[in-house]
């Protein structure tokens, strides 16, 4: 009975679907409904986030999204938690650098594709112009709203070594979302910025390496129609993507909880994620919460309280960049996406659930090392 109770919770998720901006200003520029009531609630809470997954699922019809790839068949996957024919590694930085991206992005020898807010200096701006300079076709989206400042001398370098450069489109509050898709077959999703000194080597980071067909073709998908200033068509997709499943997808993966919920986030002020944690809390899920230090981010001083005032217990580390949530030890999302109003309704963002057990363990251990360094608030 626990397993297909396990079960019935994690369909929840299957369907597609500072508080007053992102992320402040690491380095030159760093980047940039009612609570629901106890325990009777949770059920209700549960069913509310199914309805919304469910308002937004695929047609019948959806069209195929995955290409061949080498020994692998195609496969169209529909649902957050799909399991995936190649589970994603998953790094956490600054402990392994910059090494997960160039990895990557060595093995390009036809195209590159990037999404990111903010540019830096490092390895990675380095390949990406070689890589250029060699005939590879490569192709950037860099945020033009806030991060343009930030971003001007590596648009400009980048253009001088034969990228293709635009700005992101101006729909979007921030063009926050961190991907790189190589050769249409090998792609990297991840919550930090691509600075080798402040986000890489400096902040707590993670990035996955993403070799499954599905997620590949799902992410160029996204960049061409982000490329072209297009709708792209995310009927079938697990990834997460903002704005249009990824709020819906967090709070049922927060509601799925029942054992543990844990928290590593820069941030925490939306109050539908808020609400979602607080009645996991009072269902009797142990939660414990990692944030930033609120000398950088001064809503986190907010977030302590609401968290302290659940009996949550929350501590802060410096440097705090990721935004992860990993539930009952055996499902975790991670991403560009913050718990923030702007982040999950007004932003481009690029995430994904992980279920794989060697997807998740890097995140587990990596909160359980940073809760034992943490500081209470």
């Amino acid at each position: 009975m626990k397993n297909l109770a396990l079960l019935s919770l994690i369909s929840l998720l299957g369907a597609c679907g500072t508080t007053s901006g992102e992320e402040p200003a690491a380095g030159p520029a760093r980047d940039g409904g009612a609570p629901t009531r106890g325990r009777d609630a949770a059920p209700a809470a549960q069913a509310d986030a199914a309805r919304a997954l469910d308002a937004s699922a695929p047609a019948p019809d959806a069209p195929p999204t995955a290409p061949d790839g080498p020994g692998v068949p195609a496969v169209d996957y529909c649902n957050a938690t799909d399991p995936r024919q190649l589970a994603p590694r998953v790094f956490a930085t600054p402990e392994a650098g910059e090494r997960p991206y160039l990895e990557v992005l060595e093995r390009a020898t036809r195209s590159v594709r990037v999404q990111v807010y903010l540019m830096g200096t490092g390895g990675i701006l380095t390949t990406l112009m070689a890589k250029a300079q060699a005939g590879v076709r490569v192709q950037v989206i860099l945020d033009g709203e806030q991060g343009r400042d930030t971003n001007q001398r590596y648009f400009d370098q980048l253009v001088a070594a034969g990228a293709e450069v635009l700005w992101s489109d101006p729909q979007f509050s921030y063009m926050h979302a961190k991907f790189i898709v190589v050769d249409e077959h090998d792609a990297l999703v991840t919550t930090g910025n691509y600075s080798a000194r402040y986000s890489i080597n400096l902040e707590r980071n993670f990035v996955a390496q993403l070799a499954d067909p599905a997620d590949v073709a799902d992410l160029v998908t996204l960049f061409d129609a982000d490329w072209s200033r297009a709708s792209p068509d995310m009927r079938c997709t697990r990834l997460l993507v903002s704005p249009i499943n990824a709020k819906d997808r967090i709070l049922a993966l927060i509601g799925s909880a029942q054992r543990t919920l844990q928290i590593e986030s820069m941030q925490l002020a939306d109050r539908d994620v808020r609400a979602a944690v607080s009645a996991r809390k009072q269902a009797g899920v142990e939660v414990r919460a990692l944030l930033a230090d609120a000398s950088w981010i001064t809503a986190n001083a907010d977030a302590a309280t609401f968290l302290k005032g659940l009996g949550i217990p929350v501590k802060h580390i410096p440097h705090l960049h990721t935004k992860v949530l990993i539930v009952d030890g055996a499902r975790a999302s991670f991403g560009s996406e913050n718990f923030s109003v702007t982040s999950l309704t007004r932003n481009r963002e690029v995430g994904l659930i992980v279920t794989e057990p060697s997807s998740v363990a890097p995140l587990l251990a990596t909160f359980e090392q940073d809760w034992t360094a943490g500081v209470d608030f």
